[in-house]
């Protein structure tokens, strides 16, 4: 008996630690998006995003913003005409709010986001990410599609060819707690 209650404590204390509370920041992180044209695709990274979050009670709320001229490919001129396409001169950060429970006992996250790109804010529901507790925060995984025409960014083409509607958008970020 006296087994199985330090069991339980010790359930119960694990557990507790999978929810997340108290302060963030992001310590580092991978954004690559992919734009796909009929017959290629191309590549882009940034690892310069900035943000915080906080956890209180059930809820998580973050911001994350990274400089749109941070994404980069393979190649300059393609860089050059996605600066272009997304104006970033006049919207220089891609900006994401997240809203999430605070739970991560099941290993995953599903979160709201609202995207401001290209100056123009939509939102992208139920996203997935992997969740992981590490020694110092959390770490996240997730993909979601961006749809570049709902932030009125006309899409590129290629040889008349323009990309598909959607750009897959992979996010991998380390939390820090503070």
């Amino acid at each position: 008996m006296k087994t199985i209650l330090i069991l339980l404590c010790l359930f119960s204390t694990v557990v507790k630690a999978e929810a997340l509370a108290g302060n963030y920041e992001l310590k580092k992180s991978s954004v690559k998006y992919m734009v796909t044209y009929l017959i290629k695709h191309a590549e882009g990274e940034s690892l310069e995003s900035k943000g915080k979050g906080e956890c209180k009670g059930e809820i998580c709320e973050f911001l994350v913003a990274a400089p749109v001229k941070s994404f980069t490919s393979k190649d300059s001129n393609r860089d050059l005409n996605m600066l272009a396409a997304t104006k970033a001169d006049k919207f220089p950060l891609a900006v994401v709010h997240l809203k999430t429970k605070s739970d991560i006992s099941s290993g995953k996250l599903i979160a709201d986001l609202e995207v401001e790109f290209a100056g123009v804010k939509k939102s992208y529901p139920g996203v997935v990410f992997t969740a992981t507790q590490v020694n110092d925060g959390f770490q996240v995984s997730g993909k979601f599609d961006l749809f570049p025409t709902k932030h009125n960014i006309e899409k590129p083409s290629l040889l008349g060819v323009s990309i598909e509607e959607n750009v897959p958008v992979t996010i991998v970020a380390h939390w820090k707690k503070i």
